[in-house]
């Protein structure tokens, strides 16, 4: 049967994108995967890589009814929308339908903006391929859409059961490899959800439990990674580690394959006999979400772990031999400057600990719907009203309800500095000059003022636009610009 042409998937540019590794557009290359399992053929377009032009001479060629574009909050909105405007502009008749988590979240407020059409809430597998297939929109679990200036919301879909999720392929066919495997460096996720229910997490707000590719079937999309030049790992999944026989059967895949990789895992879930098992085979790094050096702030967190798990981390990494990464947060409602400070001293100590250890600073913003949410509320925080607004927002800017709202995006441009090996491991003057005056501030805790939080934001566009056109990429295993 032969398949007929109904639909295009667009992932919008993404701000500073040439500072990293690309990760595959998984958010639409699943969805793709699934209709193309149904006889629905569908043209994936990456505007980190393709162009607007492209994809209008595609449109013009081609019949399409419907183009499905998925964003996250921040920058990538303001790409979307300018995307939604050219394809409006040029073709009226398309429908534009949009998904990911913003628009889950807020499915009234991003169809009040006029070039969108309908959204798409929750996994977009099952919705989209219904929507594209022809079924009456009415009878589509997961679909919001607007008829005139009135705005319906069916009920919500079901998520995807495990036996769905390991059907799912990367379809390779439909991106061009060499975009996302660079210098053996490839981003894989093989798991969806998360058990825990932090306060601040999206995955707190859906019924979304863990649910992961068996051993084998990632062991089958590795292996046409490694066929494509793979050899270096990292893993995106919330919580790899979530399955125990799972990770006994992938490490010695890892080892057999002669694999280098990295993962999340939670700090209390780590013991020095996983850590050295991880490193004999194969683990360069592993990731930790540990937000606050203040055990208050952890509880309102609802991170369900403690400061000490978190220093006994560095105490366990160090002696294994494994680089880990911590990401903290500031800007957390109820959070003093006490609590403040607390962090900043954790971090140093488990840079002491463990001198191989990088870490980043964000200023956390409260995803509608989350508990966060409602204590930022308590506080004044005054919600973004549109969605273009949403495009504005910003890890490393503080919210206006926050005192010390220089004081903390210091705190975060300066860690992004001191934080990362790439500024020691690089002969770069630029870089060097940068560092010096960040391992000063931070030694210190010279936070109150800075020239490089205003210069920043003065000139944020255009160093997004050398970085993006610089021929060059760092390798996060060996922290170099090659």
């Amino acid at each position: 049967m032969e398949k007929a042409l109904k639909t295009v998937l667009v992932y919008p540019q993404l701000e500073f994108a040439g500072a990293q590794i690309p990760t595959p557009p998984y958010s639409i290359l699943f969805i793709a995967d699934y209709l193309l399992k149904r006889n629905i053929d569908v043209k994936v377009f990456d505007l980190r890589f393709d162009s607007y032009q492209e994809i209008k001479e595609y449109l013009s060629d081609n019949r399409v009814e419907y183009v499905g574009i998925s964003a996250m909050t921040g920058p990538q909105i303001k790409f979307a929308l300018f995307i939604s405007h050219f394809l409006k502009t040029h073709f009226s008749t398309i429908k534009i339908v949009w998904g990911g988590i913003h628009a889950t979240i807020l499915p009234e407020q991003t169809l009040q903006n006029p070039f969108i059409d309908l959204v798409i809430r929750g996994e977009g597998e099952k919705p989209y391929f219904q929507l594209v297939s022809g079924k009456d929109w009415l009878e589509i679990k997961g679909l919001s859409y607007k008829v005139g200036k009135k705005i319906f919301h069916n009920e919500d879909a079901e998520i995807l059961t495990k036996s769905e999720i390991n059907e799912q392929e990367i379809p390779w066919e439909l991106i061009n490899p060499q975009n996302y495997i660079q210098n053996g460096n490839f981003i894989i996720i093989t798991s969806r959800g998360c058990p825990y229910r932090c306060s601040f997490c999206y995955n707190s707000i859906f019924n979304n439990m863990w649910r992961g590719w068996s051993a084998e079937k990632c062991i089958m999309e590795l292996n046409k990674a490694i066929e494509l030049s793979a050899q270096k790992i990292t893993f995106y999944d919330d919580n790899f580690f979530a399955n125990s026989k799972r990770v006994a059967t992938l490490f010695q895949y890892f080892k057999e394959k002669k694999l280098i990789w990295k993962a999340e895992l939670r700090v209390d879930q780590l013991n020095h006999s996983l850590a050295q098992k991880a490193r004999d085979h194969g683990c360069e790094q592993l990731f930790f979400g540990a937000e606050s050096g203040s055990q208050k702030v952890l509880d309102i967190l609802n991170k369900e772990i403690n400061v000490n798990d978190i220093i006994k981390s560095a105490r366990i990494t160090r002696n294994t031999g494994i680089s880990a990464d911590y990401s903290w947060m500031v800007g957390i409602p109820g959070e003093t400057c006490t609590d403040v400070r607390k962090t900043l001293a954790v971090i140093k100590k488990i840079r002491k600990i463990n001198p191989e250890c990088e870490f980043s600073v964000k200023i956390l913003f409260p995803y509608p719907k989350t508990v966060i949410y409602s204590h930022a509320l308590n506080k004044g925080f005054n919600p973004p009203q549109t969605l273009s607004k949403w495009g504005d927002i910003r890890r490393e800017r503080a919210s206006d309800y926050l005192h010390h709202k220089n004081l903390l995006e210091m705190i975060s441009i300066t860690s992004a500095i001191v934080g990362k090996n790439i500024f020691t491991e690089n002969n770069i003057p630029p870089l060097k000059i940068l560092r010096f005056f960040a391992d000063f501030r931070w030694q210190k805790e010279l936070f109150s003022f800075g020239l490089e939080n205003l210069f920043f934001k003065i000139f944020k566009d255009l160093i997004d636009k050398i970085i993006t056109k610089k021929n060059s990429s760092y390798d996060p295993f060996t922290h170099k610009i090659t």
